[in-house]
């Protein structure tokens, strides 16, 4: 494998993955991949990632990216994603300079390294929280990621995974009842809606059933907002709806969009607060077209922390003039 991955890349191997024929591998090379690949030991499997990722650094495009997408394979197969997670992203930055570069349009080793990359971040990025929160706040990818995406050059889900929102805590304040909540989103979609499914499932399963008069949630709106144990007609269910069983908004507003995104909340001590009401209107919502499946692994999340005492309800409700 040490000789593939600092040997150029040819024609024939690009011919391959673009006639679906899969990956050319040399002889030997393919043996060693065979016998990498072989074991169901999950702390062999990461071993066997972290020889493939430390084969990386001096490779060409191509090369390195069928490296990253064979460790994406072994993170499928049961490895810690994190054994490559690093290696990977920079293989992704160099990717997306090279796209960037007006010389190579139309270069098929650049596009083809393109497709094996893409797939390998996904495969992790989905897989690990913390990266994730590292990599969310750079406004130099995510514009070079924008641009790439609108010449076509990039597929839509790579943005989405860098804006998901990730331990980022959320209070809920309830003016009627004197009540403060403080919740955490792990993996919620960049708009409302994917955080008000799982919210107000959240909020319902710790106050009890009719809380603020809601009607119960459905639970298959949940478990496919979730993304837990979907099949592949949950991917494309065009018929499943969903609606808001309580009032969110903030003061001064009748109600807080749900294409909004969480950013855009306002924030009280350094946190993202909503106010939690009784319905008062109809929202509704098609889950598949609101927030679509990114990838399989990505677990979403919006669980309780803690419910605050009453003495600091008050206070936060009187912060905000509720």
């Amino acid at each position: 494998m040490a000789e593939f991955v600092r040997g150029r890349t040819t024609a024939q191997e690009i011919e391959a993955i673009s006639d679906g024929q899969g990956l050319y591998l040399p002889p030997d090379a393919g043996v060693e991949v065979s016998e990498l690949m072989a074991s169901q030991d999950p702390a062999e499997l990461t071993a066997n990632v972290v020889s493939l990722r430390n084969l990386m650094p001096g490779g060409d495009l191509f090369h390195t990216a069928v490296l990253a997408l064979m460790c994406g394979t072994l993170v499928e197969r049961g490895a810690d994603a994190g054994a490559a997670i690093d290696a990977t992203l920079e293989l992704f930055v160099r990717q997306l300079d090279a796209l960037a570069d007006d010389r190579n349009r139309g270069d098929r080793m650049i596009t083809t390294a393109g497709e094996l990359t893409f797939m390998a971040t996904m495969t992790m990025l989905c897989r690990s929280v913390g990266t994730r929160k590292r990599w969310h706040a750079r406004p130099d990818l995510m514009a070079r990621l924008d641009d790439l995406e609108e010449a076509g050059l990039v597929p839509w889900f790579l943005r989405e995974v860098f804006t998901l929102h990730d331990n980022v805590d959320l209070l809920i304040l309830d003016a009627k009842n004197r009540r403060a909540f403080q919740f955490r989103m792990i993996g919620i979609r960049d708009r409302l809606y994917h955080c008000y499914a799982l919210l107000q499932d959240a909020l319902l399963r710790h106050t009890g059933p009719g809380y603020l008069n809601a009607e119960p949630v459905d639970p298959t709106a949940v478990r496919y907002a979730r993304n837990r144990d979907l099949t592949e007609d949950d991917y494309t269910n065009q018929n499943m709806h969903d609606h808001l069983r309580f009032n969110f908004t903030h003061p001064g507003a009748l109600i807080m969009p749900g294409s909004a995104s969480p950013s855009e909340l306002p924030t009280l001590n350094g946190l993202p607060f909503l106010l939690v009401e009784p319905k008062g209107m109809s929202i509704n919502w098609n889950p598949a077209n609101m927030y679509g499946v990114v990838h399989e692994a990505l677990q979403a999340s919006v669980e309780l922390v803690r419910e605050l005492d009453r003495d600091r309800a008050e206070a936060l409700l009187g912060q905000c003039g509720a």
